[in-house]
């Protein structure tokens, strides 16, 4: 009997070791470092970043000075691609307002190349994940580009919290607190 409960806690050890790996890597063991080539800032241990320093191969669709966009190596769909931006931003709030502009910008045109193409394309789903919570899985800002079509199989799983409609007062209550932490 002692055996097996000192396994289950060697288990138990492992298991909360490996966890703590995973969150170091992912919260402090990361550097920042110039990308030499470019000037741009590049995030170590990312795929993303990786990419653009051409140290991963990547099926480029569009690039310039500030975004890259690629296909997804696995797509929803054919066409599926994701954009990025060439300097790592983690999340929405690393990013700056011009970057975000120019990544819709660049988005509307890969769009209407898309239609355009001949790929099946009934429609075009626009997805960001900004955090865990969003399903954010690599942290570093990316925008998916997805043509769709009826009948593709992809959709969105809706809880049963969802979809409630709050009181006129509850939306007013909620749109002053968003409005008031905007910042000028």
């Amino acid at each position: 009997m002692e055996n097996k409960n000192f396994t289950k806690v060697t288990l138990m050890f492992f298991r909360i070791i490996s966890w703590f790996d995973v969150f170091a890597s992912r919260y402090f063991f990361k550097t920042t470092q110039l990308n030499e080539n470019e000037g741009m800032l590049m995030e170590q241990d990312c795929v993303f970043c990786d990419i653009i320093s051409d140290k991963k191969p990547a099926s480029i669709v569009y690039s310039d000075e500030k975004v890259i966009a690629f296909m997804v190596i696995r797509p929803i769909n054919p066409g599926h691609l994701i954009m990025i931006p060439k300097t790592h931003a983690s999340g929405l709030s690393e990013l700056d307002e011009e970057m975000g502009a120019h990544m819709f910008k660049v988005a509307l045109r890969i769009v209407n190349a898309i239609k355009k193409s001949g790929i099946e394309c009934e429609g075009i789903n626009l997805f960001l994940s900004d955090g865990e919570a969003a399903a954010q899985e690599i942290f570093h800002i990316h925008l998916h580009v997805v043509p769709r079509f009826f009948g593709d199989g992809f959709g969105v799983k809706y809880g049963p919290n969802n979809f409630l409609e709050p009181s006129r007062e509850e939306l007013d209550k909620i749109a002053a607190t968003i409005r008031n932490s905007l910042e000028e």
